[in-house]
């Protein structure tokens, strides 16, 4: 008996309706209309709607829930509204959306900006549908949020969220002014990672750096005359705007001088990973344009070799033409400094340095000489006598600034568990430790000698250490 082949199931058709951006607004707003009315005490037709990126409805959230993750980042112009809320409502019968995303908070800056920090972990809730009614202090003007989501079109992977404000019409001027001034800088020093909040960086003075005098020359002195001499700029026709190539080994100071940048003028620094999966053009775009509207300001570009290599054999999703459109098109970006990093800047794209103009300055941060790390080992102000600091810079010949510092760290480690000042001795021994570490590092699993050459070095650290 022949078989039957099975009955077609029939599955049900997705349908989507897209509309305009406007449209989709006006359709968030019309059930909550007698509602908006009322607290603005106008009718629609006397009010006007705004696009803010501030996000009046978040900075609400500690007042409506009574709590906040305190570790979560703030924006530092939500931060300032927050702090002047007086009273906040929402309709009585709206349930309102949340989302509760755990982020990573950079929270103690190392050598990179972006790479080798150690991280926190931090909720952030985030207000996404519905209306919230807020009243300031010092502002007489009504204020009603709202934030609504959609899909732009058909080409759309994901949804848009739209923030919107809703005021009357007699209330539009006061209200600009208080946006204008919660955008005030306060003269912190800042890092803005993609489109995350800007967080607070660690404080750091060019004179915690020990700097090559080409580099005093090439980057220190040019980069705080450029902020001098903004005026002449302008008399001359030439565009404010200044671009660095730093250059050099892991580990010799670029990103530390970079911070220097941000600290010294307690500037926000903008920047990206470029590698991440879900970074493209529009990204770098986002970058450029934040930056433009809140110079002066840094752009910073770690590692633009590995992004962007002369093989063009690169991983991440941003093109190389948006970085040039970028840098090309921040002339217009009064105020603007770029910063970008490379360990060796032939491996770059030659796009990136072909034209004139792209970076003023091509600056190396070469290995520590003599004469630094003996500059270097003096900062620490440590207890030892000339022959142990010669001896230090002898035997960190070819070492990075980086490799310095952890020789000094591990000797603080070890005059800690003896409970003493850190000495000559404990930091010949950090020296010690490092030099063998690196004997160990040079050879790879598998190799002749490799797991000979891990016993006989933990033997030698550990009569060392029994030794002293």
């Amino acid at each position: 008996m022949p078989m039957r082949k099975p009955a077609p199931v029939s599955l049900p058709q997705l349908s989507h309706s897209y509309a305009t951006r406007a449209t989709q607004i006006r359709a968030a707003i019309e059930p909550h209309r007698r509602w908006i009315e009322s607290k603005l005490g106008v009718s629609l037709p006397d009010a006007v709607i705004l696009y803010s990126d501030i996000g009046f409805h978040n900075a609400a959230i500690k007042r409506l829930l009574g709590y906040i993750d305190s570790e979560a980042p703030i924006p530092i112009a939500r931060a300032r509204l927050a702090e002047m809320l007086q009273l906040v409502e929402i309709p009585d019968e709206h349930l309102p959306l949340f989302d509760l995303t755990l982020h990573r908070v950079t929270n103690k800056p190392d050598e990179s900006l972006i790479c080798g920090t150690e991280d926190i972990w931090a909720y952030e809730i985030e207000w996404t549908d519905g209306p919230v009614f807020v009243q300031l202090r010092d502002l007489p003007t009504p204020v009603v949020a709202v934030c609504t989501g959609y899909y732009s079109g058909p080409d759309g992977v994901a949804e848009t969220r739209q923030d919107i404000l809703i005021v009357p019409k007699h209330g539009l001027e006061p209200l600009i002014s208080l946006l204008k001034s919660l955008q005030v800088s306060d003269g912190k020093a800042r890092l803005k990672v993609g489109r995350g909040p800007a967080t607070a960086i660690t404080e750091y003075s060019w004179d915690n750096l020990t700097l090559d005098p080409t580099v005093v020359t090439l980057l220190r002195n040019d980069f705080e005359m450029f902020f001098e001499r903004e005026a002449w700029f302008r008399q001359m026709g030439l565009p404010f705007r200044r671009g660095y190539l730093l250059h050099g080994p892991p580990g010799c100071g670029k990103s530390s001088a970079i911070r220097a940048m941000i600290s010294s003028r307690g500037l926000t620094a903008y920047t990206m990973r470029f590698f991440a999966r879900e970074i493209d053009d529009a990204d770098l775009d986002y970058l450029f344009a934040s930056a433009a509207q809140n110079a002066p300001s840094l752009v910073v570009l770690e590692d633009i070799d590995r992004v962007f290599p002369r093989t063009g054999e690169s991983k991440t999703q941003v093109s190389l033409q948006a970085l040039l459109n970028g840098l090309d098109g921040i002339g217009s970006g009064e105020g603007i400094v770029t910063v970008a990093t490379a360990n060796e800047p032939t491996a770059l794209d030659p796009a990136i340095l072909k034209r004139p103009g792209r970076f003023d300055r091509l600056v190396a941060f070469p290995l520590p000489s003599a004469e630094l790390r003996h500059e270097y080992f003096q900062k620490l102000d440590l207890s030892f006598n000339n022959a142990d600091l010669e001896a230090a810079v002898e035997q960190t010949d070819g070492m990075s600034f980086a490799q310095l510092r952890e020789i000094h760290i591990m000797a603080g480690q070890r005059a800690f568990a003896s409970g003493r000042p850190i000495t000559g001795e404990d930091l010949l021994y950090g020296l010690c430790t490092m030099r063998q570490s690196l004997s160990i590092t040079n050879l790879k699993p598998g190799t002749p000698g490799f797991a000979r050459s891990r016993v006989n070095v933990c033997r030698k650290l550990m009569e060392d250490a029994s030794s002293r």
